[in-house]
């Protein structure tokens, strides 16, 4: 399992604030419009970073969910925003 690449090697997300919640959905507006259009971004080339960092867990979850509502991202953010904080307590 460890030498899958599509698992990041370290969790290096700050505490959640706006500016990491903004870089969150930049990644998942990045994935849609890769999903929509074919285009390339930093996250279509090569292998997945090893680091995980808000802006490319974002691209991770629009990868997978796509376009959805506002509702559902804000959800999600919260969701591992509260993992986080469980994981960095325990």
């Amino acid at each position: 399992m460890a030498d899958d690449p599509t698992i990041p090697m370290g969790d290096v997300r700050q505490d959640p604030d706006s500016d990491r919640q903004g870089a969150f959905k930049r990644g998942w507006t990045a994935a849609v419009k890769d999903l929509d259009d074919g285009e390339s971004s930093k996250y279509s080339e090569g292998p997945p970073p090893e680091e995980l960092t808000w802006d490319n867990l974002g691209y991770r979850l629009g990868s997978i969910f796509g376009e959805t509502d506002d509702d559902l991202r804000q959800r999600l953010f919260d969701w591992c925003k509260d993992k986080q904080r469980r994981e960095r307590n325990d």
